[in-house]
C-alpha cells in the first residue's frame, strides 16, 4: 500500500453536519409537545418531563442543543478547532462516483469493495472560521412546503446577510491509501468527484467543487 498526500481547492464548502446530539433535541422536542405549549413555563415544564422520562437532563437537552447546531466538523470539535472536510464525505462521493462510472473509469472497484481497498482521512483546511452564510428556501421532505434555512459556507460564495461575495477559494489537505497499481484510477476518480460530483451539502446549488493540486 502507498500513501499519496493529496491537495484540493474548493471554491466552496458547506458541512452540513448531523450530530447525534441534533438527533436526540428533535426526538425530546417532539415528543414532549414543546412546540404547542403557550407559555414558556409550560414548555420548560414539557421538556423537563420528557427529559426526565428518558433519562436525562434539561442541562443536558440544553448542551446538545448547543452541539447539534454546530455547522462544522473541527479539530479538536471545539468553537475555534481548524475545519475540516470529513473522511466519511469524501468516501461517499467516491462511491456515488463509482456508482455511476463505467468499467473503463472505475477499474477493480464497485460499491462494495471501495473502502475496504481505498483509505481516506480528513482533510485538514487551514481556516478556523467561516467565509460567509448562505440561505435560501428548501422543499420540506414529503411536502410542497418549503422554509428557510441558513448554513455557514466556506470558500467564496455570495453571502445572503451581507448581499455580496465574500471569501476566496481554499485548500484542504488529506491523505489517500490504495495500492499503487489502482493509484491512476483513485486519482481518476477522486478528479471525477471534486470537479463534477462535489463534496458536502448544497452540492445542486454549487457548493464543493474544485480541483487537485497536488497528488504525490
Amino acid at each position: 500500500m502507498k500513501v499519496f498526500k493529496v491537495e484540493i481547492e474548493l471554491v466552496s464548502y458547506i458541512a452540513h453536519p448531523y450530530w447525534p446530539a441534533k438527533n436526540r433535541v428533535i426526538e425530546i422536542e417532539k415528543k414532549s409537545g414543546v412546540n404547542r405549549q403557550k407559555s414558556e413555563e409550560k414548555r420548560e415544564a414539557a421538556l423537563k418531563a420528557e427529559c426526565e422520562r428518558q433519562g436525562t437532563t434539561l442541562e443536558a437537552y440544553r448542551a446538545d442543543k448547543i452541539a447539534g447546531a454546530q455547522h462544522w466538523y473541527r479539530e479538536p470539535q471545539q468553537p475555534d478547532g481548524i475545519i475540516y472536510i470529513p473522511r466519511h464525505q469524501i468516501h461517499g462521493g467516491l462511491v456515488q462516483v463509482i456508482g455511476g462510472a463505467p468499467k473503463a473509469l472505475r477499474g477493480p472497484f464497485d460499491r462494495d469493495n471501495f473502502r475496504a481497498l481505498v483509505d481516506v482521512s480528513n482533510f485538514l483546511t487551514e481556516h478556523t472560521s467561516c467565509s460567509g452564510i448562505f440561505g435560501r428556501f428548501a422543499k420540506l421532505e414529503g411536502s410542497n412546503q418549503r422554509n428557510y434555512q441558513e448554513n455557514e459556507f466556506l470558500g467564496k460564495h455570495e453571502c445572503v446577510r451581507a448581499n455580496k461575495v465574500m471569501g476566496e477559494p481554499f485548500v484542504a489537505t488529506g491523505r489517500v491509501t490504495c495500492d499503487p497499481k489502482y493509484a491512476e484510477t483513485v486519482r481518476a476518480l477522486f478528479t471525477a468527484l471534486v470537479e463534477l460530483i462535489g463534496l458536502g451539502a448544497a452540492r445542486k446549488m454549487g457548493f464543493g467543487r474544485g480541483k487537485i493540486v497536488r497528488w504525490q
